[in-house]
C-alpha cells in the first residue's frame, strides 16, 4: 500500500482541482507540484522544470502552430466554398447526395487542415442550410457534418497524431501512413450509410430537382475547385512521404500553400491573416499550456513509480491482450465525456503506452486507436466538443435534441471500425511499412 500512496495522491490531487474548478493546465502541475514537494522533496522542483522545458524544445511541436495556421487561413479562404459548389452539383441527383458530397469534402478538408473544427464550422455554416432549405431531415444533414469533421483528428496532417508521435516518440511519418486507411474507410462507410439509409428512406433526403442541375460542361467547369486542394494534399503529404521533408517543413509549406489558395481565391487581405494569426496563437497557447501541465503531471508519475506499478498489476493479472484493450478503451470512452483529447492523451498514453509496448504491440498501431476512440468522444454528449461547434453555427431551428439524434448511426460506425482496427493491426501497419519499410 506504501508504494501506491503517492500515485494515489497525485491522481486524487488531480481529481481535486478538477472539481474545484481549475484549468485543466494548472490542475495538472499543481497536483504534479505538490505531490513531488511531499513524497520526493523540494530538489524535485528543478527535476519537473527540466523536464518541462526538454518537452517544450522539442522541435516537433513546431509543426503544430503551423499546421493549425493553414486550417485557419483555409477556413477562411473559400476554398470550402468551391469544393461545396462542385460536389452539389456532381451528386445532388442522388437521393442523400448533398449528404454524402459533404462527408467527401469532410474528408479533403481534414486531409487540408488536421483539425476538427475547420471542417465541421465550414460546413455547418455553407452545407446545412442549402441541405435543410431542400427538404432534406435534420439527422441525415446534421450527422454526416459531424462525424466528416471528427475525421481530422485521424487523417494526416493531424494536429493530435504530431502530439501522440510527441509522446511516444514514434515517427510522425509513419502515424501519418497509418491514420490514412482508416480515415478513408470511415469515410466510406459514413457514405454507404447515407446511400443506403436514403434509398430506403427517400424522403429523409430528396434528389435535387432536375431544373437545378447544371450540364455535364459546367460540372468540370466546377470541377477546378478540386485543383488546389489536391495540390495542397500533395505537397504536403507528398513531401513527407517521399522523405523529401520532415513533418515540420511540411508543414511550413501547408502554410504557404494554404496563403497562396487564399491568394488564388482573392481572399488573402490583412485582415484574413490577423484574425487567422489571433486565433493560430489563441489554439496553439492552449494547447501549449495543456502541453506544460501534463509534462508536470507525467514526470513525477513516472519518478513516483507509478507507471511500472500499473505495469506490472496488469502483467500480473494475467489478462489476455483483447480484454485488456477492451478495458482500455471502456476507460478512454469514459474519460473522453469529461475531457478533451490533448489531455486525455497525455493522462493515459503514459500509462497504456508501456503495457502495450509489453504486449508486443506497435505503438503506431494503438495511437490510430486511440485516435478513432478519441473521434467517439468528438460526438459524445456531454462535452463533445463538436456537438457545440454546431450548435455555435447552425440555424436557429436546429435544437440540441438534434445534433444529438443525429450522431448516433455515426458513432456506432466509428466503433465498428474501432473494433476491425482492434482485431485486425495490419490495416494500420500496412501501409506505413510500405513507405517506410517494415520494423
Amino acid at each position: 500500500m506504501t508504494d501506491w500512496f503517492p500515485l494515489t495522491f497525485l491522481i486524487g490531487g488531480l481529481l481535486f482541482a478538477l472539481v474545484t474548478g481549475f484549468p485543466m493546465a494548472f490542475a495538472l502541475a499543481s497536483s504534479s507540484i505538490i505531490a513531488a514537494w511531499i513524497f520526493i522533496g523540494p530538489m524535485s522542483l528543478p527535476f519537473i522544470a527540466t523536464n518541462t522545458f526538454g518537452m517544450m524544445s522539442n522541435m516537433v511541436l513546431v509543426a503544430m502552430p503551423l499546421f493549425i495556421f493553414m486550417a485557419c487561413v483555409l477556413e477562411k479562404c473559400g476554398v470550402a466554398h468551391s469544393l461545396y459548389n462542385f460536389m452539389h452539383q456532381l451528386l445532388g441527383g442522388l437521393r442523400g447526395g448533398l449528404s454524402m458530397g459533404t462527408v467527401l469534402i469532410c474528408t479533403v478538408i481534414a486531409a487540408m487542415s488536421g483539425v476538427t473544427t475547420t471542417g465541421v464550422v465550414t460546413m455547418g455554416i455553407i452545407a446545412l442550410p442549402i441541405m435543410l432549405k431542400h427538404g432534406y431531415s435534420k439527422s441525415i444533414s446534421i450527422g454526416p457534418i459531424l462525424a466528416g469533421g471528427a475525421l481530422g483528428i485521424l487523417i494526416p496532417p493531424s494536429i493530435s497524431l504530431i502530439i501522440y508521435g510527441m509522446i511516444a516518440r514514434v515517427s510522425i511519418g509513419r502515424l501519418f501512413a497509418a491514420g490514412i486507411i482508416p480515415g478513408l474507410l470511415l469515410s466510406s462507410l459514413f457514405l454507404s450509410y447515407i446511400g443506403i439509409r436514403c434509398y430506403f428512406q427517400p424522403h429523409l433526403a430528396p434528389a435535387l430537382p432536375p431544373d437545378e442541375r447544371v450540364s455535364l460542361k459546367e460540372k468540370l467547369y466546377l470541377a477546378k475547385g478540386l485543383v488546389l486542394p489536391v495540390l495542397l494534399i500533395i505537397a504536403v503529404l507528398g513531401s513527407i512521404f517521399l522523405g523529401i521533408a520532415s513533418p515540420t517543413e511540411a508543414a511550413a509549406v501547408g502554410a504557404a500553400g494554404a496563403l497562396v489558395s487564399a491568394a488564388a481565391n482573392r481572399r488573402l487581405n490583412w485582415q484574413m491573416l490577423k484574425e487567422a494569426s489571433y486565433r493560430t496563437m489563441a489554439v496553439n497557447g492552449m494547447i501549449m499550456w495543456i502541453l506544460f501541465g501534463a509534462s508536470c503531471f507525467t514526470s513525477i508519475f513516472f519518478r513516483t513509480g507509478g507507471a511500472d506499478l500499473i505495469t506490472d498489476a496488469v502483467i500480473g493479472a494475467g489478462l489476455e491482450p483483447v480484454h485488456f484493450f477492451l478495458i482500455a478503451i471502456a476507460i478512454m470512452i469514459v474519460l473522453g465525456f469529461f475531457l478533451d483529447e490533448i489531455t486525455e492523451m497525455m493522462l493515459t498514453i503514459p500509462v497504456l503506452l508501456p503495457i502495450v509496448i509489453e504486449l508486443g504491440y506497435d505503438p503506431v498501431w494503438f495511437g490510430i486507436l486511440f485516435m478513432v476512440e478519441e473521434q467517439m468522444d468528438y460526438l459524445t454528449p456531454p462535452f463533445g466538443f463538436t456537438l457545440f461547434y454546431m450548435k455555435g453555427v447552425a440555424p436557429p431551428e436546429v435544437s440540441m435534441g438534434d445534433i444529438y439524434g443525429s450522431i448516433l448511426p455515426f458513432i456506432a460506425i466509428q466503433f465498428v471500425v474501432m473494433l476491425i482496427i482492434l482485431f485486425y493491426p495490419p490495416i494500420t501497419l500496412w501501409l506505413p511499412d510500405l513507405i517506410f519499410g517494415a520494423r
